[in-house]
């Protein structure tokens, strides 16, 4: 098994960390499952696809966002990245 590269392990870190915060909103809000199941799929997605470092374009790009996570995407921006 291939050792993780640093840039893999902080991408890992992350990851944990925005599952983490998630969860603890979900618990806190008490959301329904079918929300947390279509949301933990799409992070899924984002993650493999991150891992093997390709792009694609997803139907939910072209929704406009809630501004809370315009917000967010936008620090993405400001690092070089599009959202």
């Amino acid at each position: 098994m291939p050792q993780p590269t640093p840039d893999r392990e902080d991408q890992a870190r992350l990851f944990r960390e925005v599952v983490l915060v998630l969860g603890g909103v979900f618990a806190v809000q008490g959301t329904d499952d079918e929300t947390i199941r279509r949301v933990a799929a799409g992070l899924e997605r984002v993650y493999r696809r991150a891992r093997l470092n390709k792009q694609a374009t997803t139907a939910s790009q072209a929704l406009a966002p809630h501004p809370a996570i315009a917000g967010l995407l936008r620090l993405t921006e400001a690092e070089g990245e599009e959202p």
